[in-house]
């Protein structure tokens, strides 16, 4: 093949691309095109053949860039999907008569592959054309701040347009991420820096927590629809920092409505909501624990300078297992039975009931009470099991355990005295539930008390059995 059989050649294949862009391919012959094109690379001429093809591909996408830039605003990112939807399918065409020139001669002298190479030309002529590249921007963002507003926008089309920007990144070039997320999260940032201040200065804190939950529901379905997924993590993170790390310290101390008022009023799913939204951003629980904290030892101070319950051991003990109650329900249902809220209740019952020795004393004053008078009205061994376990809950706040031993030590001995104990069966499981707190050592004087009761009871037994005996050899 000389040099003028190859330009004939070539311009039987530019004709051909010519007719493939008019959509008139049914027209073509594929078979002959294809062999025209392997001749032309069979014969050294794959670099004329390559940038002839380069040429009419340009050529042809600056005409439609020329579409685009003269279309109105509210029809380009249908016109661009039009456009986009068509070059993909001549590209495909092209490229199925160019596959020998694609094997060969691109592998052999590193060249853009034929697809690859259309997508590049778009990239630059139509999609990166100045009087089209920002106003595709521009109309994305307002299309997503317009569904922010809770107005209706073609999801369809924007997801389209997303999926033409990630396509046209090939060769190293992310052009999703330049031409459109970098900006996007620039935007986002903004309007919830400014709606966040916004609705903390009007609301309450458990409105906001509301508002923050269904916005970042909003962005996620947002990058569910139509944006890519390697917007998720990002977008994600952004709400974060804006609606939680940003104000976490005033939605959690707000007067009248903050976390020490949930507390107080007993806010299960308020304070349910704050923990799901701040474990987003685990720092900032360490806030709410420290507010629980003060809650729980205020009120404790409260029961321990509460001149009624110090006269009353029982109203005591009862107010403090009331306060431990409310507190574990809080743990369980709005903490989800997290461990650092479980040792945050642990470290603040600990720190109010251990400023003097009066707890130790008036919890075995209740044990007391309850062996005498408390278990009567109880029937099942369940209700017993429970009552006593409420004690080992108080119990196990105390640091110096050796107090509370002494103490229940007098009553337990006052009661086996006096046979005042409703059930002899309930104190043995009281001291085996302390057992198991403290070890055998801790409770082995008190077992000892039982088998000394026991050994007193058998020698009466015995003296009586005796007794009786001599009378009767007597009476014979």
């Amino acid at each position: 093949m000389d040099e003028k059989e190859s330009n004939r050649t070539w311009e039987c294949l530019k004709h051909a691309i010519h007719q493939i862009h008019q959509h008139n391919a049914s027209s073509l012959s594929f078979e002959e095109l294809y062999r025209n094109a392997y001749n032309l690379v069979l014969h050294k001429y794959g670099e004329l053949l390559y940038n002839g093809v380069q040429g009419v591909v340009a050529d042809h996408l600056k005409a439609v860039a020329q579409s685009c830039v003269d279309c109105a605003d509210d029809r380009l990112l249908e016109e661009l999907k039009k456009q986009w939807d068509d070059h993909k399918t001549t590209m495909v065409m092209i490229r199925d008569i160019l596959m020998y020139m694609d094997r060969n001669f691109v592998s052999q002298y590193k060249k853009v592959p034929v697809y690859e190479m259309g997508l590049i030309i778009f990239r630059e002529n139509v999609s990166g054309h100045t009087r089209v590249r920002s106003r595709l921007l521009t109309l994305m963002l307002d299309n997503i701040a317009a569904e922010r507003r809770g107005e209706q926008v073609d999801r369809i089309l924007l997801k389209h347009t997303v999926n033409t920007l990630v396509e046209l990144g090939v060769q190293g070039k992310n052009i999703y991420r330049e031409c459109f997320e970098d900006q996007f999260l620039d935007h986002t940032r903004k309007f919830y820096q400014d709606e966040s201040v916004q609705y903390i200065s009007q609301n309450t804190c458990s409105d906001y927590l509301k508002k923050a939950e269904k916005r970042i529901r909003e962005e996620k379905a947002r990058v569910n629809n139509y944006l890519h997924e390697s917007t998720m993590e990002k977008i994600q993170e952004l709400c974060d920092e804006e609606w939680i790390l940003a104000h976490y310290k005033p939605l959690i101390h707000m007067e009248n409505s903050g976390c020490a008022w949930m507390f107080e009023h007993d806010k299960v799913q308020d304070l349910e909501r704050m923990h799901l939204l701040f474990n987003r951003v685990p720092q900032t629980l360490k806030e709410v624990q420290r507010v629980m904290i003060d809650c729980i030892c205020e009120a404790g101070r409260d029961i321990l300078s509460d001149p009624e319950k110090v006269k009353d051991p029982v109203s005591f003990i009862i107010a403090i297992l009331a306060l431990k109650h409310k507190y574990d329900q809080f743990v369980k249902e709005s903490f989800k039975e997290s461990k650092d809220f479980q040792l945050t209740l642990k470290h603040a019952f600990e720190s109010f009931l251990n400023k003097d020795t009066r707890t130790a004393q008036y919890l075995s004053l209740f044990v007391d009470d309850m062996f005498r008078k408390g278990l009567k009205g109880m029937s099942s061994d369940v209700e017993i099991d429970a009552s006593l376990e409420q004690v080992v809950t108080v119990f196990r706040f105390l640091q110096d355990k050796d107090v509370f031993e002494n103490f229940y030590k007098q009553h337990l001995s006052r009661r086996l005295l006096t046979g005042r104990s409703v059930s002899d069966e309930a104190e043995k499981s009281m001291i085996s539930k302390l057992k198991s707190e403290c070890g055998h050592q801790y409770t082995s004087k008190l077992e000892g008390m039982f088998q000394d009761m026991k050994l007193s009871e058998d020698l009466i037994k015995q003296y009586k059995n005796s007794f009786t005996g001599a009378a009767s050899a007597s009476g014979c």
